[in-house]
């Protein structure tokens, strides 16, 4: 049985592969990270501060690595042509 973190990886390693998070080809928003005090990261968003959430998951829980991998993806503007077509 894969731990959260290993389960977040591997979501993670999948964007990595396909260009970009699910759901999000356009998006103009900007993400930070928070330290939750247990070791852990949630990603949220800049300006309402809410937790960010890609399709059903809501990004918190993550190790630090996890974190600064998803932090740089969902950064990252993509080009036009780089879209992915959902």
């Amino acid at each position: 049985m894969k731990s959260k973190h290993e389960e977040h990886a591997f979501a993670i390693s999948a964007w990595e592969s396909e260009g970009g998070a699910p759901n999000r080809s356009g998006q103009r928003d900007q993400y930070g990270r928070r330290f939750d005090g247990d070791g852990t990261y949630t990603i949220y968003q800049l300006i309402t501060g809410e937790t960010a959430e890609i399709g059903p998951w809501k990004m918190e829980g993550l190790s630090p690595k996890n974190a600064v991998r998803a932090l740089r993806i969902l950064n990252t503007p993509k080009l036009a042509g780089d879209r992915l077509h959902l």
